[in-house]
């Protein structure tokens, strides 16, 4: 069977259609026959089609992104499967951006925040923290939620959850009728202590939604029923803001997935999991590191089939790079972030967001990465991206700008055919035009210098990302194998890796497509928290288990709307402690749902402090924060998945190498081996300097360095022995 074929090139019509809004899709079960994965980057659109039970790999498809609406491209690619053969899938998982780019571009709906009294603005106080710590003028994200439209409510817990101040029906008609005048889309609800006692918040909620139906509400006891009130806050406005937009879309993509008869959707969450449409439109803050997440959950299945435990997530897109590390088997993930922290390349906080999430660091250096003069006349690439609209120059869609891509295209790094994807052709001298106008002319240089520059800046900045998340994190990056994937990231994989002292690249198959495979190997996950704020030595075991009941009891709620067979789901749980007077928490695992050893908490705790900080404090006691659950369920088979032989076109003619001149930076032209990757035969070593290219993706190594293909598939880079 072969479901890849050619395919036309969408029209202006096509590409600027919008999809109209419609009522959420019924997710059935999960355990389907065949399931898509897409994954929406900043340049292409990535669908693959998996059979789940098998782990298998049976037809992918990469076209041009459509930022104007970004289901379309995916909803194209998966028609072009079907077309050409493909049974209409049983379920589409999908990384989205949808939530990000709402932040980002501010396009979120008129958010209200109701707050107790006296603490409307928390959001503009934040932390003292700045961000850059000896910036006397420091540029603040703004906050999303106007003075004019923070509503203080006449009501008060206490932190132990019980009333200081009640709320009265005549208070809860005055906000009501204030947020009926302020005509608002959305509202985010988040009163004092709630974490400890939810009634006012769900009194206040039922009166707006009876009131202001069409209205999106958020309580924070829903979204994080945790302590610290910024954070809370925080978390509870940034889930209001872009919920209109982007529960418009998981119902829209629904909607036309049930046209094609796909009766599930999923949306990829930020903790690397999965969740249904449903849950996904109510908590949209959960999605906002959607995609990147899904490559690094992709990683650490590689890395599990490789038996490479320790990995450096290195995947470089259209318009941004990424690095995760996965340690000991397992992605690093943390208890919050900090969505839309840098614009222009400046850090300005962000919105807290406390919310699981898979650790990466990011930066504004993709394929579509646009290099310019600064006021000095200093070559700078980035952080501004050609994105999918025009794009890069070579790729005749408009661009006027030079970028990444046009530099390794002006070098001869890229082929014609634009990476295997039947809607791209590569224009070379478009590419040399511009950067021969804005770089090379105006310094004087050669093409071949300017974009030579271009890419040995691109190379540092990343190379720094990877240090950032290694070395100054204790990490030493020799003891870590280099995954590189995303259309760009095998391009520049070899140099980032010899300039930080990696030893090893992988580079798996479909490496263009390998965020898009990461969607579909996550299990469906809820992470779920609840601050408990007493002394170990203080909580009975009846009353923990009565705090393990409750939070088994609000996953059940998140659990129903997944569809997924109740004996599928497994339960953790963890611990966030600390020595009483201290202000952050050492998380560490219960175990399973009878995890009910308090006697053994706080030395567990003790011992893990000795060894990360070096001492104790015997006299203090140990501090139950936090109490957290895990909440999981396996989609697919276990395992990375294979690549069925015909989901790819493969090359035909003679077994050997293509002969392509490359130049370096003065001029000097080299003609090199170009492979395809099916031509490389299994354990044999090719010394570089040599192309490899594959679907979706252009693999580099360079002199000095070996690369093989392993019993699995991956291409794995060395350096030369010796």
């Amino acid at each position: 069977m072969r479901y890849r074929i050619p395919a036309k090139r969408a029209g202006p019509k096509q590409r600027e259609a919008s999809i109209k809004q419609n009522s959420p899709d019924d997710d059935a079960s999960l355990k389907h026959r065949l399931i898509l994965g897409t994954d929406v980057g900043g340049t292409f659109t990535d669908v693959l089609a998996v059979h789940p039970t098998q782990a298998r790999i049976v037809a992918v498809c990469k076209i041009p992104s459509t930022p104007s609406n970004p289901a379309e491209a995916a909803l194209v690619g998966m028609d072009r499967l079907v077309a050409a053969g493909m049974p209409a899938p049983d379920a589409v998982l999908h990384g989205s951006t949808v939530g990000t780019n709402a932040l980002i571009e501010k396009r979120g709906g008129r958010t209200a925040l109701l707050t107790t009294a006296g603490f409307t603005d928390v959001l503009a106080l934040r932390r003292q923290a700045r961000p850059r710590l000896y910036d006397l003028h420091p540029r603040l994200s703004r906050p999303l939620v106007p003075p004019k439209w923070r509503f203080g409510v006449v009501e008060r817990m206490r932190a132990d959850g019980t009333v200081e101040v009640g709320l009265t029906p005549l208070e809860v008609e005055r906000v009501v009728a204030a947020l009926v005048d302020a005509r608002v889309e959305s509202v985010a609800i988040c009163l004092l202590h709630a974490y400890a006692n939810d009634r006012h918040e769900q009194l206040l909620g039922d009166a707006v939604r009876a009131r202001l139906p069409d209205v999106f509400v958020t309580l924070s006891s829903e979204v994080n029923r945790a302590f610290r009130e910024y954070e809370r806050t925080s978390t509870t406005v940034v889930n209001a803001y872009i919920g209109p937009p982007v529960a418009a879309y998981v119902r829209s993509f629904g909607a036309h997935l049930a046209k094609r008869s796909v009766p599930s959707l999923s949306i990829v969450k930020s903790n690397g999991g999965v969740t249904s449409s449903v849950n996904a439109a109510r908590f949209p803050v959960h999605l906002i590191e959607s995609g990147p997440a899904a490559g690094v959950m992709a990683a650490a299945t590689l890395g599990a089939a490789e038996r490479c435990p320790h990995l450096i997530a290195f995947d470089m897109g259209g318009t941004t790079a990424k690095v995760g590390v996965v340690q000991d088997g397992a992605p690093r993930i943390a208890n919050a972030f900090d969505a839309d922290r840098f614009i222009d390349g400046v850090d300005v906080g962000g919105y807290a967001v406390s919310s699981p999430v898979v650790e990466l660091i990011e930066i504004g250096a993709g394929g579509g990465s646009i290099a310019h003069l600064d006021v000095a006349n200093v070559l700078k690439v980035g952080p501004q991206s050609a994105g999918a609209a025009p794009g890069p120059a070579a790729y005749g869609l408009g661009g006027m700008r030079p970028t990444v891509t046009d530099a390794h295209v002006s070098l001869g790094h890229i082929a014609a055919d634009g990476f295997g994807s039947d809607d791209l052709r590569i224009d070379t001298s478009a590419a040399r035009r511009v950067i021969r106008e804005h770089v090379a002319d105006p310094l004087g240089w050669p093409v071949e210098r300017a974009a030579a520059g271009m890419l040995t800046l691109a190379t540092a900045n990343m190379a720094e990302m990877v240090r950032l998340a290694t070395l100054r994190r204790g990490l030493d990056p020799r003891e870590f194998a280099l995954v590189a994937f995303g259309g760009a990231g095998p391009l520049h994989a070899a140099e980032i890796a010899r300039e930080v002292g990696v030893r090893e690249v992988l580079i798996p198959p479909l490496p263009g497509l390998f965020s898009a495979i990461g969607t579909v190997l996550g299990d469906a996950r809820h992470d779920l928290v609840q601050s408990i704020m007493t002394p170990v030595s203080a909580l009975g075991g009846m009353e923990f288990r009565a705090r393990i009941d409750a939070l088994r009891a609000n996953a059940s709620i998140l659990i129903e709307a997944e569809n997924v067979a109740l004996d599928a789901w497994r339960f953790s749980y963890l611990a966030d402690l600390r020595f009483v007077g201290q202000l952050f928490e050492v998380t560490l695992p219960l175990g399973g749902a009878e995890a009910t050893d308090l006697e053994g908490l706080a030395p567990a705790f003790r011992a893990t402090y000795f060894e990360r900080y070096g001492y104790d404090l015997p006299d203090h006691d140990v501090e139950l924060v936090n109490l957290r659950l895990v909440a999981s369920a396996a989609i697919c088979a276990g395992g990375w998945p294979t690549v069925a032989p015909d989901a790819v076109s493969a090359p035909t003619g003679a077994a050997g190498p293509r002969r392509r001149e490359v130049s370096d930076a003065d001029g000097k032209t080299t003609p090199l081996d170009v492979w395809h990757r099916e031509q490389l035969v299994t354990g044999t070593d090719y010394a570089g300097p040599l192309i490899v290219e594959d679907y979706g993706a252009t693999i580099r190594c360079l002199d000095g360095q070996t690369i093989r293909v392993r019993p699995t598939g991956v291409l794995q880079i060395t350096e030369h022995a010796g």
